[in-house]
């Protein structure tokens, strides 16, 4: 089992956020993490939370949304060097007014996303030779689709005057991506980049585009039947500015810096996975947005 278990791209879909456009969903973009046995498919569920707080410096406005993403994600194999994975999040938001206690809720199908890999480099599917060094090279991308619900109306009394407060974006955009993974014995090292290309939704919102960096380090050992494999790391997310109706809104975008630690453990056929991520330095909407600790955890079946 040690042999295959591998570290790559989990990619999730935009949250949303509400009464503002400073909501935590500006700067939600992909999110990467562990993923168990390279070699084989899966299929699981994850739940992942988080949360901001919103317009610090205002008394009237200032909120806490909450973000929680109960996520189907799975992964096959077309072809020995080809994998495809696809991610359906079902959302749960909700912001709370300070000042008032005042709560609104969300929730809904989110955007689904599908993304595919190419080993360019793999040295861990060669039995024949023994390596003391292995590595693996994955290069990329995807798509996420517009399947979560967007209504943005400043006019209407039915819907949130919002483009944060949605399920989902409204638009398709364009996912591209590298990961590379290195092994020595036990420890292991993963860095990645991936880069997010909005479009325009037919509201004319265009959120920023995304980009997503991360380096891990991870040790592997057995306990019993048992396979665990800790795993510390830095993940930096960049958020370009929102444009609606081509007017640049510079109250959205900017950048978070992530202290990541988790666990992963591998029965038979079962992968458990727990990930922490605490915020090291950050600036989000020109200050106005704070970004807390976040938390995800899965339960997976391989196949």
């Amino acid at each position: 089992m040690k042999n295959f278990i591998l570290v790559g791209l989990m990619a999730l879909s935009t949250f949303s956020g509400q009464a503002c456009d400073l909501c935590g969903c500006s700067n939600g973009g992909s999110f990467f993490g562990i993923l168990p046995q390279g070699h084989r498919g899966f299929l699981g569920v994850r739940y992942r939370y988080n949360s901001f707080n919103s317009h610090l410096t205002s008394l009237n406005l200032s909120s806490r949304e909450q973000f929680r993403t109960a996520e189907l994600w799975g992964r096959f194999y077309p072809a020995k060097r080809v994998q495809v994975m696809a991610f359906v999040p079902y959302q749960f938001s909700q912001q709370t007014l300070l000042k008032t206690g005042a709560v609104t809720p969300l929730s809904g199908l989110g955007d689904i996303t599908i993304v595919a890999h190419y080993n360019l480099i793999n040295t861990f599917m060669d039995d024949s030779i023994v390596h003391a060094v292995n590595h693996n090279l994955l290069v990329g991308g995807g798509v996420k689709l517009a399947t979560g619900r967007f209504r943005y109306d400043e006019n209407s009394l039915l819907d949130v005057a919002n483009a944060n407060f949605q399920l989902g974006t409204g638009s398709t955009d364009w996912i591209g991506n590298l990961i590379y993974t290195a092994r020595y014995k036990n420890w292991g090292l993963n860095t990645d980049v991936s880069y997010r290309v909005t479009t325009t939704n037919p509201n004319g919102y265009r959120f920023g585009n995304r980009l997503n960096t991360s380096a891990s380090v991870f040790y592997l050992t057995s306990l019993g039947s048992r396979s665990i494999m800790p795993n510390a790391g830095v993940f930096v997310e960049q958020a370009g500015h929102d444009i609606r109706e081509g007017v640049m809104n510079k109250q959205t975008g900017g950048y978070a810096t992530y202290l990541n630690l988790g666990t992963e453990v591998y029965l038979n056929k079962l992968s458990f996975g727990v990930s922490y991520r605490h915020p090291l330095s950050q600036y989000l909407s020109e200050g106005e947005l704070l970004a807390n600790d976040q938390l995800t955890t899965h339960v997976t079946f391989l196949f």
